[in-house]
Formats: structure tokens, C-alpha cells, sequence
């Protein structure tokens, strides 16, 4: 296999040349597939991996959790015409490569502690068939010096072969904005953080055939971390700056999205997007838990997270809040969830907390296909008629196409009246709502007059 450190511009300047590199993806969720898909219609030859045989299998099918239909077409015919393969052993799948991205992040338990033993045992995997000349690429979410300090000792180890010297190391880490994830990140700007200027060259020149916008260039992996990590904090605080408005609109009678209509006219901000939080705690905690932040103080981040974390009991007190005013309780009573639903997200410690006050939940996830979800299966419907049927209340934790043509007189007709809806994220209109009969409240919408 040629070695892509040192690798030059025209080595990969047309796609009949680019098809003689193989990159390898392990991690066949949201991020890895888009640099699958991304490489694959570059001209590069693709091997996914993951640890997850059930997802295997849904990709080797074409099919893609919490991706749009247009995605999982572009997934199909990648795999249809052999551009992208699925391999069950990580070890096989590294060994034909010559680029390995490795795009898992670190995992967060019931106790709010960090668990690194994914990314460890795949970089072990990948250290123990190594080839020299390899260029590995991390593009998770790392916590500070975790690229210097364990991915690269640990490749080191397991090859016997030194970074710089032998194969190279980048990381390479991806934001998105979308939870639909509906394009490819090939529009963002994007950074690379590598262990010396001749790796993010080759570096560059690779992610040069995907990108449409400059790449900045880092030869620091701790500042990459820090800027991605701040980032994130940044965006948490913006959230819970939102919601806590939002909670205070609803309290003194006004319309949040009225308000910030006059807001944003003066000056634009971010403060459109309110709701429980879609993603996973671990990205926060890495910063926090993080042995150099020991001794410093972060109360503006650990206050918002606790705000946003919070939302979910307030949630909980608006259903039963409208449910009260259709004479029901939330014990005992039916209610249809619309929305993403990730394991250990903010919007699945919502539907534990209805369930725990007993509440019977019913689920449609319009991101994720059928099958995918291993726990909880009875929970997730096919669509939302079913969803909605026979329930006393309907909660919409995501804006979508779906609820945009929703029609209240069907639903209506499908649910047991007189029947809630909360809306979590300024979706629907209450006049429409309430003109079928429905018992109206919203996030930050206020009390009807």
C-alpha cells in the first residue's frame, strides 16, 4: 500500500488515483458516516467498521440512523457501486487501510464519569496492525491532552512504531449545528491539529478533496481540544440562557419568540433554539473532569448545564399542568413522544422521568430507522398515528416537517379528547390547536389570555 505521509498533491488529484487509497472509518455513527459518505464520493475506497453489528448490518442495507432519506440515498449508492464496504473486525478493516479515522467519543455512566474503553480498545486494535506510512485520525471529541497522552501511547505500544517518524496523527474534530444532520460537513470550516508540519500536510492534502472552504492548520492538539471544548461550553450557555428566558416568559404571561422577534432586530443572537438538550452529557464532563481543570473555576458552564439539565422536571411540570386542565393526572396517563430520543440524552432522562411518575410513553423518532433501537423496543412507534393513538397527550421535543403538516382535526380523532399537546421547541401555532379542542402549552409561550 503507498504510505500517505509525505504525500503529495498530485498523488491524489484525480479520482482515478484517489481510488488506490483506502480509508478506514471506525465508528458508524452520525460522524462517521459523513466521512464515509464524504470520502467515498471523493473517490476513495471506504471501509466502516464498528463495534455495533446490528448498525453494521443497517448500513450495509443503506439504512442510517437520525439521517434524512436524501442521506441514505447517497449511502446506498456509495455501497451499491462498492465504493463503501462494511467490515465487522476492526483489526481487518485497518490493516487494508491507509488512512484510519477513528470518530467514537468517550461515553458517559449513571454517575456522571467518563469512560475512555471504546476509543482505547479500537486504537489498540489498529496500534497491533499498524502499517508504516499509516495516517490515523482522530475525529471524536477529546478532553484536554488526550490526544498526546493516550491515543498516541497507545498506538505506539501496540505497533512498536513512533508517531512522526512511522505513521502519522491528526485530529480532526467535527461540529454540527443540525440535529438532522441533512448535509454533509464538506460546507463547515474545518481544523487540524497534527504532531508535526509534514503529517498535517499530508493531512491537508486528503481532506483538501472533500472540503469546499480553507483548512485551518494547528501543530497543537491541546489547543485544538480547548478551542472544541469551549465551543461546546459556549453553546450550552447560549441554550440555557434561552430556556431560563423562555421559563420566565411562560411565568410572566409573554411569548418568547415574540420577545426575542424585538431582540433580534437590535441585535442577533443565537436564542431561537430552546428545548431539553439532544445531546449526550459526556461532551461537558470531559471539560469539567479533566485533571489539569482541578483548580479552576467554571461556574458559568456548571450553572448552565444545570439549567439545562433542569429542564427536564420543568418539562414534566408543564404536561401535568396541561393535563390537569383536561381533568387527568400524569399517573396512568398515555403519552405520545415526538422527537429525537438518543440513548442517555437529555430528551431520554425526560421520558424516564414521565414514566417514573407513571405516565405510559409511546415513542416516533423520525431520525432513527426502524429496528435500530435494541432497549425499549415496544416504546418506539412506526410513525406517529400510531404513536398518538389512544393517548392523552402529545410533547414535541423537535421541530420537523412532520409536525409543520400536522393536522389537529385527524389527530383530534385519533386521540383520547380532551387531549393535551406541549410543545417544547416553538413549533406549533396554539390557535389551530386549541381550535380542535386541545389543551395548549409551550416552552416560554405564556398563558392564554
Amino acid at each position: 500500500m503507498p504510505s500517505v505521509l509525505g504525500l503529495k498533491p498530485d498523488d491524489i488529484n484525480s479520482l482515478e488515483k484517489r481510488a488506490n487509497y483506502t480509508i478506514c472509518v471506525i465508528g458508524c455513527g452520525q460522524r462517521g458516516i459523513q466521512f464515509a459518505i464524504a470520502f467515498a464520493e471523493a473517490g476513495f475506497k471506504v471501509i466502516c467498521t464498528d463495534e455495533d453489528q446490528n448498525l453494521l448490518r443497517l448500513l450495509a442495507k443503506g439504512k442510517i440512523p437520525y439521517f434524512g432519506r436524501e442521506m441514505e440515498k447517497r449511502i446506498n449508492s456509495n455501497i451499491k457501486r462498492g465504493k463503501i464496504k462494511t467490515e465487522s473486525e476492526v483489526k481487518t478493516a485497518a490493516s487494508n487501510s491507509d488512512v484510519v479515522i477513528l470518530t467514537i467519543s468517550p461515553k458517559i455512566n449513571t454517575r456522571n464519569k467518563l469512560s475512555f474503553s471504546k476509543i482505547e480498545r479500537s486504537c489498540k486494535r489498529v496500534g497491533e496492525v499498524l502499517n508504516q506510512g499509516l495516517l490515523f485520525i482522530y475525529g471524536g471529541i477529546a478532553s484536554l491532552g488526550y490526544l498526546e497522552n493516550n491515543i498516541k501511547e497507545i498506538l505506539e505500544n501496540a505497533s512498536g512504531l513512533k508517531s512522526t517518524k512511522d505513521f502519522g496523527l491528526v485530529y480532526s474534530p467535527i461540529q454540527f449545528e443540525n440535529n438532522q444532520f441533512s448535509e454533509l460537513f464538506i460546507n463547515h470550516k474545518l481544523t487540524l491539529a497534527g504532531s508535526d508540519k509534514s503529517t498535517l500536510n499530508s493531512a491537508n492534502l486528503i481532506f483538501q478533496t472533500i472540503m469546499k472552504n480553507d483548512i485551518d492548520l494547528v501543530v497543537d492538539f491541546k489547543k485544538l481540544e480547548a478551542a472544541v471544548l469551549f465551543s461546546i461550553i459556549k453553546n450550552d450557555v447560549y441554550l440555557a440562557f434561552a430556556n431560563e428566558m423562555a421559563m420566565f416568559c411562560e411565568k410572566t404571561n409573554l411569548d418568547y419568540f415574540e420577545v426575542i422577534k424585538i431582540v433580534e432586530k437590535h441585535k442577533p443572537l443565537d436564542l431561537q433554539r430552546i428545548g431539553i438538550t439532544k445531546e449526550k452529557k459526556n461532551k461537558f464532563f470531559m471539560f469539567l473532569e479533566n485533571e489539569d481543570n482541578n483548580s479552576t473555576n467554571v461556574k458559568l458552564s456548571s450553572t448552565a448545564r444545570k439549567i439545562n439539565e433542569g429542564l427536564t422536571i420543568y418539562s414534566t411540570k408543564l404536561a401535568q399542568k396541561a393535563l390537569r386542565a383536561c381533568g387527568k393526572t400524569l399517573r396512568r396517563t398515555k403519552i405520545s413522544v415526538f422527537g429525537s430520543i438518543k440513548p442517555k440524552s437529555g430528551a431520554a432522562e425526560f421520558i424516564k422521568l414521565l414514566e417514573k411518575k407513571g405516565a405510559k410513553t409511546s415513542i416516533y423518532d423520525p431520525f432513527c430507522p426502524k429496528g435500530y433501537l435494541k432497549e425499549d423496543t415496544k416504546n418506539f412507534k412506526k410513525n406517529l398515528n400510531e404513536a398518538v393513538e389512544g393517548t392523552d397527550c402529545l410533547i414535541i421535543l423537535n421541530a420537523h416537517k412532520k409536525i409543520d403538516k400536522l393536522n389537529f382535526k385527524k389527530l383530534s380523532a385519533r386521540m383520547k379528547m380532551p387531549a393535551a399537546i406541549i410543545d417544547l421547541v416553538g413549533v406549533i401555532e396554539r390557535k389551530k390547536a386549541e381550535k380542535e379542542g386541545f389543551t395548549f402549552n409551550g416552552l416560554g409561550r405564556g398563558s392564554k389570555n
